[in-house]
């Protein structure tokens, strides 16, 4: 059998036909979860609870936490032999049940990983969601490595022996949509897309419950962290570095105190960068000694790119000193980024996501 499950926070008359399409297109076996609605949402419930199994939160606590609830429950109170796949639908009429039949024949067809319904983007989709899609793409693929068409899909098949995976995942709001993905994607699960009709019901797409400032916050906050770090580490090697040059001017060759002045702000502004990466963005307190060999490998590596680029921009190309120095920063950005995330201050090797 196949089970579909549903978060729902405030559902209208949408949850109610999505239930009875679903039924008509074979999918008996449907979760919903009532997470923390108001009492508005009672008569909603109530029409569909004797074709559903309803499960309740008395309190909001998130599109993650909903989905865990659901699959808390398919563990303790199904048998896992009897589940041919489970397929995760939005409660707004966002998504169609012959769609969710699609994504469930793959998930069938595949046997394992994640199978996702991705949206054709085009001009008649609402400017935020386009946005807010266009931009996960890139961190995605900024911090994994991979390239995932469409971040931001609720509509996700997939089956039983994922489960165990999926409830390990971290979040509980709609942060735990893209953690599934960059958990999975570390882990060389594989994913199948499968195109699914866009529908919004509205120029600003009005049912969805996604708070665009909060929840962008969850979603981006790693990668906003490490930049916040970033720019305070950038900002002392910048200042160290003019300093460094004036010291280093007054003994040296031009080419030469370019080159010890950005070698010894480096290494300042390295273990600044170091401290605050490891102790308040990644939080990683095993083996300490390890990590810091590893960034210290690291710390020379960039540390030679940035001066080999600093060099030719300024010596070969003519740049003034501070551009030369901006544009080698930003280049080498994302390659300390991924590194760090995914190899020095996380057991878990970097893995491939397989694209279908």
């Amino acid at each position: 059998m196949d089970i579909a499950i549903i978060p729902a926070y405030d559902p209208d008359q949408k949850l109610i036909e999505l239930i009875k399409d679903l039924h008509l297109k074979g999918i008996q076996n449907i979760i919903v979860i009532n997470d923390g609605s108001s009492t508005d949402s009672n008569i909603v419930f109530h029409q569909i609870s004797s074709s559903v199994t309803l499960l309740t939160h008395e309190e909001n606590k998130g599109k993650g936490a909903a989905i865990k609830t659901a699959l808390k429950y398919i563990i303790n109170n199904i048998n896992p032999h009897t589940v041919d796949g489970i397929v995760i639908l939005d409660a707004d009429g966002q998504h169609r049940p012959v769609d969710a039949i699609r994504l469930l024949n793959a998930a069938h067809e595949t046997g394992s990983g994640l199978v996702l319904g991705v949206r054709c983007f085009d001009e008649k989709i609402p400017i935020k969601s386009l946005f807010g899609n266009t931009l996960t793409k890139y961190v995605f693929r900024l911090c994994s490595g991979k390239w995932v068409s469409d971040t931001q899909t609720g509509l996700r098949a997939f089956s039983m022996d994922m489960v165990p995976e999926l409830l390990d995942v971290s979040g509980e709001r709609y942060e735990y949509e893209m953690n599934v993905l960059l958990t999975l994607a570390k882990k060389k699960i594989a994913f199948t897309e499968v195109p699914i009709a866009t529908i919004y019901h509205d120029s600003n797409n009005s049912c969805s419950h996604f708070r665009a400032v909060r929840d962008s916050v969850r979603i981006y906050g790693n990668i906003l962290a490490f930049s916040g770090a970033s720019f305070l580490s950038f900002l002392l090697d910048y200042i160290l570095f003019f300093l460094f040059v004036r010291i280093f001017d007054t003994g040296l060759e031009a080419a030469a105190s370019l080159v010890y002045a950005n070698v010894s702000a480096r290494l300042i502004s390295a273990a600044f960068n170091y401290y605050l990466n490891s102790t308040f963005i990644f939080k990683h307190k095993d083996d300490r000694l390890k990590s810091m060999v590893s960034y210290a490998f690291l710390a020379c590596l960039i540390l030679a790119l940035n001066t080999i680029l600093l060099y030719g921009l300024n010596d070969y190309l003519g740049l003034d000193k501070a551009i030369a120095k901006l544009i080698t920063e930003l280049t080498l950005f994302g390659v300390s980024f991924v590194v760090q995330k995914f190899f020095i201050f996380n057991k878990k090797r970097h893995t491939n996501v397989m694209m279908l």
